[in-house]
């Protein structure tokens, strides 16, 4: 039976079949996104381990079958690189950054609404030091949640505990650490990544 190749009404790569039944093409590889806090907050060595932290978790994801993402959020929210599985242009993207690119304040929600336009998710990873509006960040946090998307906190110095309990998509997804190990616990994450899907 023949196949075309073609884009079905949401714009995704399908194929059609001669029968007109369409199925969607999968992309090979799900994308993990890291979603840094760059508030005020997060300057000097905190900046620096999250950084170091992020190119680490990005050699580990893409090893293990994963694209890796990077956006960042204060006041609002902003990618900085799209998905790759090009290790070397991540860690270019990466070394730009530092805080109040996009503000001063933390706004988690914006992060996570930004996270949900993204297609074929399957994780997002927080790195944040600081309170946030809870409430708006939790129904963002939902909206990921029902779609399947996995959810990782990494928090710091005044993160609440609680909050990224509720926030990842299980309680033990959420971890809270002395800022001198930021780098460390953002590397780790990759391990709690699914396996390839």
């Amino acid at each position: 039976m023949k196949k075309l190749l073609t884009l079905n009404k949401t714009g995704r790569l399908s194929f059609r079949l001669a029968d007109g039944i369409e199925t969607e093409v999968r992309a090979s590889r799900p994308n993990a996104l890291l979603l840094i806090d760059t508030s005020a907050s997060m300057a000097g060595a905190k900046i620096e381990q999250a950084k170091s932290g992020a190119m680490d978790f990005a050699h580990s994801a893409i090893a293990r079958g994963y694209a890796t993402a990077l956006a960042i959020f204060a006041d609002r929210a902003a990618m900085v690189c799209d998905p790759t599985v090009d290790a070397t242009h991540f860690t270019r993207k990466i070394a730009r950054l530092d805080v109040g690119l996009v503000g001063e304040t933390t706004d988690l929600a914006a992060g996570l609404i930004l996270a949900d336009k993204f297609q074929e998710l399957a994780a997002v990873v927080i790195v944040t030091d600081g309170a946030t509006p809870q409430e708006p960040a939790l129904r963002a946090a939902t909206a990921l949640k029902d779609k399947n998307i996995e959810i990782i906190c990494i928090g710091t110095d005044d993160a609440d505990r609680m909050f990224l309990k509720r926030l990842a998509t299980r309680s033990s997804l959420a971890t809270h650490v002395i800022s001198q190990d930021l780098r460390y616990a953002i590397s780790d994450a990759s391990h709690l990544l699914r396996g390839k899907q």
